[in-house]
């Protein structure tokens, strides 16, 4: 399951800090259709992209519209939206425009990510 990181905010909080939070709409399942996936990846910056960096992918917890803001409060300060200053609620406002952005305006029913990026083997 390769990870595209199409916003350039999150693409460079992860490539600058080594870890990201980000909301997935799928929760992308192993072959026997119950496991998640996660474990080892890579990730791009588009559709059929090169390879941006290689990374480590944990599945931390479900988002709908009853707890959006909850959970996003959670994870925003490692989500690419945060500036490090001021009230934390424009970044979630930023951050749940941009997944509605991405994701056609889908409901928002989906998955917190944990991703962070793996040394280069070498």
């Amino acid at each position: 399951m390769v990870m595209i990181f199409n916003h350039p905010q999150v693409r460079d909080y992860l490539l600058g800090h080594g870890v990201v939070y980000t909301y997935r709409k799928n929760h992308k399942k192993t072959a026997d259709g119950v496991r998640p996936q996660i474990g080892k990846d890579w990730a791009t910056d588009k559709r059929c992209g090169k390879k941006i960096a290689s990374i480590m992918v944990n599945p931390i917890e479900p988002v709908d519209r009853e707890n959006l803001g909850q959970v996003l409060s959670k994870y925003v300060s490692d989500s690419g939206f945060y500036a490090g200053d001021g009230p934390v609620d424009y970044a979630m406002v930023a951050w749940a425009q941009a997944i509605k952005t991405l994701n056609h305006d889908a409901p928002p029913d989906g998955w917190i990510y944990q991703v962070k990026t793996l040394e280069a083997e070498g």
